[in-house]
């Protein structure tokens, strides 16, 4: 196996050449503070073991596999898309975990499996560790390079193989957050871990959250169905004038939603109802500033914003309550401390598409006058009206077209705006070339 990791590994060095952290957090003895800086020392990322690792990200980047290397872009035709694409140890298509299921939001009985299956997390030592990390190696020994980072407790990671030695084979996104020494930003790695460190645990079996970057939508499963869908916001890297912020992409993976934080203050916006789920990374109320009065909120910043990536790196969730009555407020309402409610992300994989909308589907409006369409026929934006129903496939006719989309129902996308979505994301592209850029780095660290 250790040749066949480590001709992976050349091969992808070789093809490759061709948010801010909101909270604190520790990498195995490494505290970084409420900035994300490092206080003790690094934090690092990487490849598996025997020198060889897939490394895999949505921007399109290089995917290693035993015989060589390919590109998720261009395989993305024929592959099914799921959280271990481009990895170069396939899954079972039968699991229905996390890692093995298509990611498909409209197969309702799969997605409820998932969210149920138990959760394979790190947990090294005794007392809460939600804030602490772990060190994939590139090898079974401690003194092999540092290739990924993982979070403990709150993290689930795929087991590949138990080795007789103590040690395993795990694959999981790479934590890296702000100031880490190997800088994995969000890349699918393969690499070692003590056996004795992996505990399998069930997760919460009365709820399970999807988030999904690609439509940037988050889903509520309550009881084996569909419950409702909120918008979010994941996740943008960009420029923050003095320099580039790769690790405010979203870390995809599987997680716990942990401890209730409550508001968390990021600059001058203000994030009620934070809840961590990967160490700094908190899913939360989306984000205020409070006027000169001392008292008034004012959203207008951020909430236009909702429906695409916008965020340090937490996950923003509306406000507004859907036709089910449900927003982030709901949500922090029902949730415990140490739930365990599994709250799983999936990665906008360069080459996945937004599928077209049936045409037949129904939505509504008010004929008296309406400025928005929605997706039921009560709606909280106009709370005393019941609307009226049209087909999708009106929806850019006569008055129709005229209407803007609810930001409270979040009904069905304008053809014209999935189109926008899937040609950023079309296989051979890349969504995302500034990140592609950054990620540079890393592939220099695994050189050395």
């Amino acid at each position: 196996m250790r040749k066949r990791l480590f001709a992976a590994l050349l091969a992808a060095l070789m093809l490759f050449s061709c948010a801010t952290a909101e909270e604190d957090l520790i990498i195995e003895e490494v505290l970084l503070d409420e900035t994300g800086a490092e206080v003790p020392a690094g934090s690092s990322a990487g490849l598996p073991a025997d020198g060889s690792v897939g490394v895999s990200s949505a921007e399109g980047m290089t995917a290693v596999s035993a015989g060589g290397a390919s590109s998720p872009a261009e395989s993305a035709a024929a592959e099914v898309f799921t959280p271990s694409f481009g990895s170069p140890y396939p899954t079972d298509p039968g699991a229905g975990d996390y890692w093995s299921l298509p990611m498909d939001i409209t197969d309702e009985e799969a997605v409820w499996k998932m969210l149920m299956a138990p959760m394979t997390v790190v947990r090294v030592g005794g007392g809460n560790q939600e804030k602490k990390q772990t060190y994939l190696y590139r090898e079974p020994d401690e003194n092999s390079q540092k290739i990924g980072v993982v979070t403990r407790d709150s993290q689930g990671v795929r087991v590949i193989e138990q080795l007789d030695s103590g040690w395993s084979l795990i694959e999981c996104y790479s934590s890296s957050f702000h100031d880490t020494k190997v800088k994995a930003w969000n890349l699918l790695v393969q690499g070692y871990i003590k056996s004795e460190y992996l505990v399998k645990m069930d997760p919460n079996p009365a709820m399970g959250i999807v988030v999904d970057k690609l439509t940037q939508r988050l889903y509520i499963f309550q009881d084996g169905h569909l419950l409702t869908t909120l918008l979010c916001s994941t996740g943008l890297v960009q420029h923050n004038g003095t320099k580039w912020q790769p690790y405010n992409e979203t870390r995809s993976g599987e997680f716990f939603l942990m401890s209730k934080v409550g508001t968390l203050k990021s600059d001058r916006l203000l994030c009620d109802m934070a809840i961590r789920f990967n160490s700094g990374d908190m899913v939360h109320e989306v984000p205020h500033v409070v006027q000169a009065d001392g008292k008034t909120k004012n959203y207008g910043s951020t909430e236009p914003k909702l429906g695409t990536k916008c965020s340090h790196g937490c996950i923003r969730v509306q406000r507004y309550k859907t036709p089910e009555g449900i927003n982030m407020a709901w949500l922090w309402s029902q949730l415990k401390s140490g739930s365990r409610v599994k709250f799983v992300i999936w990665e906008d994989w360069q080459g996945r598409q937004i599928p077209p909308v049936d045409p037949n589907t129904v939505l509504y409006y008010n004929p008296d006058g309406g400025d928005y369409y929605h997706r039921a026929e009560t709606c909280y934006m106009a709370k005393k009206r019941t609307f009226q129903p049209f087909l999708y496939s009106q929806l850019e006719e006569g008055e129709f077209a005229k209407l803007k989309f609810c930001p409270y129902c979040a009904p069905a996308m304008r053809a014209a705006d999935i189109e926008a979505v899937n040609s950023r994301y079309a296989p051979g592209g890349d969504h995302d070339e500034n990140m592609t850029m950054l990620r540079q780095d890393y592939f220099d660290y695994l050189r050395q």
